[in-house]
């Protein structure tokens, strides 16, 4: 891979192209136009999120070659919003191309797939549960009884907010599953079943990592999910010997692999130990807070880790931030009143349906808990969602 290191930036270069026209598109987006850096857009519709805010957009879909092939060759290089693209076409057309994608086709191929990703982690030493390659009725029952009883079914490739992933703790509940089983879409791939892990909270960490080598890590946040979905966030948490060092864990990884951008990494803790559950090798919602929480943002940090820019560890504006998921909750138009005390931001997205996450809003105070009680507090009083 070629450096992406540059001592001078500006609008004389090609754009930095994006596969995607969601939120975390529009985010990157917008904190390009702030780092006076041209980007450019993919995406199907000229009202995605993204390309509302994008000057450059090019219609396509992300499973068209050619399509692909045409926007990455106008780029100086190309990031993505999900990692569910096709791993291969994409490292095909880095090659053809000779246009960096970052991150890399190759790491996209290994976390895309939960058992390729639950592999990294244990051959990297990370701490997450027990699993087993589960492929047919059979293996789901073998699997069942090995995992004690208690376990998560997940299907290996596709699976966000909860879709794709079925927790069965009872052998009634081991039948229902197996009854739909035939029936689930993406089934054709496989699932693993992980050991359930029942925790006290569900945290996060924001990793980054600059094609020079250089990494840093965001704070530890609390998080809490909400039909599968994240709803809050907040933090920083209490440093202390574990979470210090899974930290240097983490980006030890990422030099290890050699991967390039920010990583979202969400986990349990038990009250006894940190438990990985899933990797995600972009920009993240757990990651949010930072718009207004922190002097740098996952966004600014990724675009300058992908870059080659310097990366410096993150500065707190206060002593407390959270993050709240604005979640449609009917097919109404939203409205919503504005105050001081947190700051919106709003994905442009022209349908409201029950569970979609249609914008969030950040407010940082003295302590984690006030920042929560906030956003809290405005999300039901001011919010029509």
């Amino acid at each position: 891979m070629r450096s992406q290191q540059s001592s001078l930036l500006g609008p004389q270069l090609k754009p930095i192209g994006i596969l995607g026209g969601g939120q975390l598109a529009r985010m990157l987006v917008l904190k390009a136009h702030e780092m006076g850096v041209p980007v450019a857009v993919l995406s199907e519709n000229d009202d995605d999120p993204a390309a509302q805010v994008a000057r450059q957009w090019f219609p396509g879909k992300l499973n068209d070659r050619e399509k692909l092939a045409s926007f990455i060759k106008r780029c100086r290089l190309v990031t993505f919003e999900s990692e569910f693209l096709d791993a291969e076409v994409l490292e095909a057309l880095q090659k053809e191309t000779g246009v960096d994608i970052l991150p890399r086709p190759a790491d996209m191929r290994l976390i895309q797939d939960r058992l390729s990703q639950k592999k990294l982690l244990v051959d990297n030493k990370l701490p997450t549960s027990a699993y087993l390659q589960v492929d047919d009725e059979t293996q789901a029952r073998d699997a069942f009884s090995e995992l004690g009883g208690r376990v998560v079914f997940k299907k290996r490739r596709f699976g966000y907010d909860g879709y794709g992933t079925f927790v069965v703790r009872t052998p009634a509940q081991l039948e229902t599953f197996l009854a739909e089983f035939s029936s689930i879409p993406g089934r054709e791939h496989g699932f693993i079943a992980e050991k359930f892990i029942p925790f006290k909270r569900e945290l996060a960490i924001m990793v980054a990592r600059n094609a020079v080598g250089k990494t840093l890590h965001l704070p530890f946040v609390e998080t809490l999910q909400e039909d599968s979905r994240c709803l809050w966030v907040k933090g920083p948490l209490k440093t202390n010997a574990k979470l210090t060092a899974l930290a240097k864990s983490l980006e030890k990884f990422l030099k290890r692999i050699g991967y390039v951008g920010i990583m979202g990494i969400e986990l349990f803790d038990t009250g006894k130990d940190l438990v990985i559950n899933e990797l995600a090798p972009r920009v993240h919602n757990s990651g949010h807070y930072s718009l207004d929480a922190l002097f740098e943002d996952q966004f600014t940090i990724h675009l300058k880790s992908i870059m080659g820019c310097d990366l410096k560890p993150p500065r707190l504006l206060d002593k407390g931030f959270a993050m709240y998921n604005l979640l449609g909750r009917t097919d109404r138009n939203p409205q919503w009143r504005l105050t001081n005390d947190i700051k919106l931001h709003w994905y442009g997205k022209n349908e409201n349906r029950r569970g979609r996450k249609m914008g969030h809003i950040n407010a940082i105070a003295v302590t984690p808990e006030k920042a929560l009680a906030i956003v809290k507090k405005r999300a039901i009083q001011d919010f029509e969602l």
